[in-house]
């Protein structure tokens, strides 16, 4: 994993005077923000081994450190199922589930159920993530793609912070700057990618 002192000695060489805690909480900010924004940070979860109960809740297992974004895919028994969207379950989704519609729901983005039978074991997802409030740091491939972006996301917060010696607005505003233009680039480059796969089109209930 690629932790904040990886970005720490750029950071100290602009704002020598900011407390080590502030540059870290910059750091973990401008990853959740870039990660939020173009889902760079993708992956397979572990297989839960799922029952066959109807509606029976399982929990994701999830990287230390990391929270769900979004389900991209999942697949059970290694054959795709949809995913579908917790707001658009009908009020009876047992019926539904007769029609032998197989997919993986999660309304809180911790827990996801399955519908229909035909939903075989294991179950994976693929996922969006990023770090939590209280990470530390992200993957070694996002650390290693995007540390200018990051870098420049964290230097914006930290060089627009009024009342100290490193209160620099005009730079901090080439740093916003910057760190868009990498959300930009890296939301395209996660879309391409997204685009050579199968569909992966969301349950609709009619």
């Amino acid at each position: 994993m690629a932790s904040w002192d990886n970005w720490l000695p750029e950071l100290q060489l602009v704002a020598p005077a900011a407390p080590v805690p502030l540059i870290y909480q910059c750091i973990n900010r401008a990853a959740r923000s870039f990660l939020r924004q173009t889902r760079a940070w993708q992956e397979w979860l572990e297989p839960v081994e799922v029952t066959g109960e109807a509606f029976k809740e399982y929990t994701f297992d999830l990287p230390q450190g990391s929270e769900l974004l979004r389900i991209e895919r999942a697949t059970g028994d290694g054959r795709p199922i949809s995913v579908a969207n917790g707001r658009d379950l009908p009020s009876d989704p047992w019926r539904h589930s007769q029609r032998g519609c197989a997919y993986l729901v999660s309304t809180d983005l911790r827990n996801f159920t399955v519908g229909a039978s035909g939903v075989s074991s294991p179950v994976q997802a693929y996922v969006s993530l990023v770090p939590t409030t209280r990470a530390t740091s992200v993957p070694d491939t996002v650390g290693t793609l995007y540390h200018e972006a990051i870098r420049d996301g964290a230097k914006a917060e930290l060089l627009n912070t009024p009342g100290t010696t490193y209160y620099l607005p005009d730079q901090a505003a080439v740093a916003v700057a910057l760190f868009q233009r990498a959300i930009d680039r890296g939301s395209t480059d996660v879309w391409r990618s997204s685009t050579s796969r199968v569909s992966r089109g969301r349950t609709r209930w009619l």
